[in-house]
């Protein structure tokens, strides 16, 4: 994320509703938000995956495993990728959600964006960006989407699926492949298959 300086804050940018509730069952273990996130090869071959838009053609990068804690959800529902992603969730991980970071930085998002700022330079910069990450969520199912539209700020999560590349109709979104990467395109694009909240879990 390139950091700038605005006064004394310091500014990082980093880019790129359902009325039923989700069915659920109980999950075993809590959430652990403190590992690095899961990225490993995948045998899934592309796949057809219909929409409001026409067929989209999905091709799977990478099989994904994140645990983290929700800083920031923005939903979308006009915008250009909204029939295909339409919450975009602000992940952090490892000592980020805890002290001394928690209470001295801040998140928030628009335009499939995210920013965090932090008043207090002391605090290790590179690790604020390297272990947070703003994520477009592609819910599999109908049930994931209404469990995917109610998680909020401070939730623990734990999400696992695919990351994709999307294509179809004059359409085309891809996904990055790395945590540490900065700017337009720098975002990952999860289709997601299974989500933990809590101590439920959605399919």
């Amino acid at each position: 994320m390139g950091a700038q300086v605005l006064g004394a804050a310091v500014l990082a940018v980093a880019g790129c509703g359902f009325a039923l509730p989700a069915s659920s069952v109980p999950a075993g273990e809590a959430v652990d938000w403190r590992g690095e996130p899961v990225q490993g090869a995948t045998w899934r071959t592309p796949f057809a995956w219909p929409t409001r838009r026409g067929e989209m053609q999905v091709r799977p990068r990478a099989a994904f495993d994140i645990s983290a804690v929700v800083a920031a959800a923005e939903p979308y529902g006009f915008d250009d990728g909204a029939f295909l992603s339409p919450v975009d969730l602000v992940m952090t991980w490892g000592r980020l959600p805890e002290e001394p970071y928690r209470s001295r930085v801040s998140y928030y998002q628009i335009t499939r964006y995210y920013f965090w700022r932090t008043r207090d330079p002391s605090v290790d910069l590179h690790y604020i960006a390297t272990h947070s990450a703003n994520m477009h969520m592609i819910p599999a199912t109908h049930n994931l989407a209404r469990a995917l539209a109610h998680v909020g700020s401070g939730d623990r999560v734990r999400l696992r699926g695919l990351l994709v590349d999307v294509e179809g109709s004059g359409f085309r979104w891809q996904t990055s492949m790395t945590r540490d990467d900065t700017g337009p395109g720098a975002c990952e694009l999860v289709w997601v298959e299974e989500m933990q909240r809590g101590r439920r879990l959605y399919r």
